[in-house]
């Protein structure tokens, strides 16, 4: 019993060294010491569909994600890390199709969710980016695009989000 304690609290105290060192993070994030900024332009939709507050939910999102998982001060332009990106898609479309007699008949629907990033990395422009993002959620036939659930988009943009996160902090 000792001896499993031992090793666990070595364990903690080798993780918690390497962690301030900057080595390793829990988060996986891996940004160098010297940037200390982030600029998120807001996210205009460009799709032209979704509900009328898409490009607040977005854009929110992706400043509270960076918040909660760096150290990164949010700014509105000019950050180290500079994050610009754009709504390119909204489209809810049949996925899955049935026969019915002689009518086909979508049994799912998807929901696709994109955004177009333009990532600047201004200490290290090798890390920079131009890149879209897509997510899809699928949904039963009887919800159509104006009636798609708030805490649905908000769960899917969560996910875009830490796509993005993955690619511009942590070298995922």
């Amino acid at each position: 019993m000792r001896t499993k304690i031992l090793v666990l609290c070595l364990t903690v105290l080798i993780a918690l060294c390497c962690n301030a060192c900057g080595i390793y993070s829990f988060s996986g994030v891996n940004v160098d010491p010297s940037i200390r900024t982030i600029s998120i332009q807001t996210f205009e939709n460009s799709a032209g569909e979704g509900p009328s507050n898409l490009t607040q939910v977005v854009t929110n999102s992706f400043k509270n994600y960076y918040q909660r998982n760096t150290n990164l001060t949010v700014l509105q332009r000019d950050g180290d890390l500079q994050l610009e990106g754009q709504i390119v898609t909204f489209t809810l479309t049949p996925n899955a199709v049935q026969r019915e007699g002689n009518v086909d008949q979508a049994t799912l629907n998807r929901l696709t969710l994109g955004v177009q990033i333009r990532f600047t990395n201004t200490t290290n422009p090798e890390k920079d980016f131009d890149q879209q993002f897509t997510i899809t959620e699928e949904f039963p036939p009887t919800v159509d695009i104006t009636n798609i659930p708030p805490a649905a988009i908000d769960r899917m943009t969560e996910r875009l989000v830490a796509d993005v996160f993955n690619k511009t902090v942590a070298d995922w």
